[in-house]
């Protein structure tokens, strides 16, 4: 189990600043900075009502799947930190307006 602490405070799995999505995802393939990362399991909750309430998941994720392949913190496409945090703000609309505030790029 994974801790996922997010600052997208609109996204549809967002609880009290904390991600409760079984999985998710961080994408940005070729990423030389934590700007060009995203969370791609991002959903508006304007557009997919609050998920949070829907899911067994209570402030854990059961894992982070990872395609950063420029990351030190990648291993074999899953995260191999036990907590991260995703940025975004409430006016988060799209998943390429968030970011892995964890991203440290391979030396």
């Amino acid at each position: 189990m994974s801790n996922v602490m997010c600052g997208a405070t609109n996204c549809s799995y967002n609880q009290g600043h904390v991600c409760c999505a079984n999985t998710i995802k961080v994408g940005g393939k070729a990423a030389t900075s934590e700007e060009s990362t995203c969370c791609a399991s991002f959903l508006n909750r304007a557009v997919y009502s609050n998920l949070a309430e829907y899911t067994s998941m209570r402030g854990t994720s059961k894992e982070i799947l990872c395609n950063v392949a420029t990351c030190n913190y990648n291993s074999a496409d899953h995260c191999s930190l036990d907590e991260i945090e995703v940025g975004g703000s409430s006016q988060t609309s799209f998943y390429t307006e968030t970011d892995c505030l964890s991203f440290d790029k391979l030396s």
